[in-house]
């Protein structure tokens, strides 16, 4: 071997070795990067060399960090499937206090008032073959790996759910969203969130405190910002108006992008020294001091508004588009502007969201939407309403909000929830104030072994209850 290696250097010296001969002493030596992915891809000294790769998984996705809502919130045991409480919401009437002299003061009673949730159950299924619990992984327990991993997509959705379980919901023949539990669907398994609560906390007298009625308790617990940025003065006042109800919010809960935008509005304020080395640059916004106390700032990635409507549906059991959706105007006194709106409907049920139906619909100044639904396709449980800004061309719709499933017939959206925008909760986070009743804590269950694969799920049962919702306040269509 060494004699024709000299041989070779001999001649390379003398001029009288070959491109070939290079070409081939270059191979030899040379380890190169491996294949593509496929061992027939490997050559020469590639078909030697070990494969590295990394022992930890590598994730692109969200981790506990970024939830917010479920770490903060209190959690007690529920013993039921229907949990109920009782609600104190007058110590007596207004009648004068005083009394003469040898008489009796008037006789009065507290007023309570019974209300409960339905505990909800929350799950998802895993599957592992039993073959792959024999080869070697990377990620360890590959059983374990698939647990953890079903245990956040299922804490996604509770983070969601917490959120908006049964929100967004119009009434079908004025598009108004109340909160109201007769505009959601009536075989619903989901579970009632905050946004729900916190909009039939806002009309219900039953809701309402009995003893300061017209000292100021009345004033409405939701602002409609209107696409606007929020400013200081809007948490101010509603911070006021949660105190008034007796409440002390500690939290606000924000998507990210209206956060940056609300933080935005207080760059003027900073201010640097010139020719000062290792300087930070930006305005630390964190927490906002108001009359009711400080309100801690919490970005939450689950409050982003959906973005846009789905082209495809979302699995194999969801509805098939076989309905029919045409959207046309009617007279209302919404804030639609005058324009020509792409509009898409989608069929949910309780498997998930089918494909889009689309059109058009040219709307005067203040129209409303209404959408003519025919043949709904078994199992559907609601609508889900998507619109484009005036004027936006086709796949620009935007979440709009929701109807509960009425079969065929017309369906109003008075442009309530503007699309594409969302929400922010002014919270008081006590456990007096709301807190998730758990009937089962985060479990998982093994099925039975039929085939050659082990199968589980991880699941929860429980519900959000909001004993007091006007001790909160809330934030609709942010600007961003």
């Amino acid at each position: 071997m060494n004699d024709a290696i000299n041989q070779v250097l001999q001649g390379l010296d003398q001029g009288l070795v070959s491109a070939a001969d290079i070409e081939n002493l270059n191979k030899a030596i040379t380890a190169g990067y491996g294949g593509a992915g496929k061992p027939t891809d490997l050559t020469y000294g590639g078909v030697l060399q070990a494969e590295s790769l990394e022992a930890t998984l590598k994730s692109i996705t969200f981790d506990m960090k970024n939830l917010k809502f479920w770490p903060a919130i209190s959690v007690d045991k529920a013993y039921n499937l229907f949990e109920q409480y009782n609600r104190l919401i007058s110590y007596g009437s207004d009648s004068a206090p005083y009394i003469g002299e040898g008489g009796a003061p008037q006789e009065e009673d507290s007023t309570y008032i019974r209300d409960g949730q339905k505990i909800v159950f929350f799950g998802t299924r895993r599957r592992v073959s039993h073959q792959m619990t024999l080869v070697r992984v990377t990620v360890g327990d590959i059983v374990a790996q698939q647990a953890k991993e079903g245990t956040m997509h299922l804490l996604k959705n509770v983070e969601r759910e917490l959120y908006w379980g049964n929100a967004h919901f119009m009434n079908q023949l004025t598009g108004l969203e109340t909160g109201s539990d007769s505009d959601i669907p009536v075989n619903n398994i989901a579970m009632c969130g905050l946004l729900k609560q916190l909009q039939k906390g806002d009309t219900d007298a039953q809701m309402q405190a009995g003893d300061f009625l017209g000292y100021g308790d009345s004033s409405s617990i939701v602002t409609d910002l209107a696409g606007n940025v929020m400013a200081q003065d809007d948490i101010e006042r509603l911070a006021v108006i949660a105190l008034e109800n007796f409440g002390a919010p500690d939290q606000l809960h924000i998507e990210p992008a209206a956060l940056s935008a609300f933080v935005k509005q207080f760059y003027p304020q900073f201010r640097s020294a010139p020719g000062l080395a290792n300087q930070t640059v930006g305005y630390d916004v964190s927490k906002v001091q108001t009359t009711a106390g400080a309100v801690d700032l919490k970005p939450n990635l689950f409050l982003r508004p959906r973005s846009g409507v789905r082209a495809l549906a979302v699995n194999s059991l969801s509805p098939a588009a076989t309905f029919t959706a045409v959207p046309s105007a009617v007279a209302g006194n919404s804030s639609f502007a005058a324009g020509t709106y792409q509009v898409s409907v989608t069929a949910v049920n309780d498997a998930g969201e089918s494909s889009p139906i689309s059109s058009s619909v040219v709307l005067a100044a203040s129209n409303n939407i209404s959408v003519a639904i025919g043949s709904p396709p078994a199992g559907v449980k609601y609508w889900k309403l998507y619109i484009s800004a005036p004027g936006g061309a086709a796949g620009t719709q935007k979440f709009a909000g929701n109807w509960a499933n009425q079969g065929s017939g017309n369906y109003v959206c008075s442009n309530v929830q503007l699309p594409g925008l969302g929400e922010a909760f002014l919270l008081d986070m006590s456990a007096e104030c709301m807190r998730f009743k758990q009937l089962a804590p985060l479990s998982k269950i093994n099925f039975a072994i039929v085939t050659t694969a082990l199968e589980f799920a991880i699941v929860m049962y429980g519900a959000l209850f909001v004993y007091t919702p006007r001790f909160n306040c809330l934030f609709r269509n942010i600007g961003k």
